[in-house]
């Protein structure tokens, strides 16, 4: 599983928040034991359709996560 999606199923970061990598089937991220993981990925958010979340900050792993107002987890985490 991708390492981004991986952490929105145990809660961590946003249901909505999206990246390329984690539509591609069979991709997994960089390996785990790589010296400096590329940061390259674009992310957006799902429920506002932009790079921005709904309150108009940034959508990314350094952002989406719980005490965002418009934070919500995963169903289940």
């Amino acid at each position: 599983m991708h390492p981004v999606r991986d952490r929105i199923l145990a809660g961590l970061l946003c249901r909505h928040l999206c990246t390329k990598g984690m539509l591609l089937a069979g991709y997994e991220g960089p390996p785990p034991d790589a010296p400096h993981p590329p940061d390259t990925a674009v992310f957006w958010c799902n429920r506002s359709g932009w790079a921005a979340g709904p309150d108009g900050l940034p959508a990314n792993p350094g952002r989406c996560a719980p005490g965002r107002g418009c934070f919500e987890p995963e169903a289940g985490a």
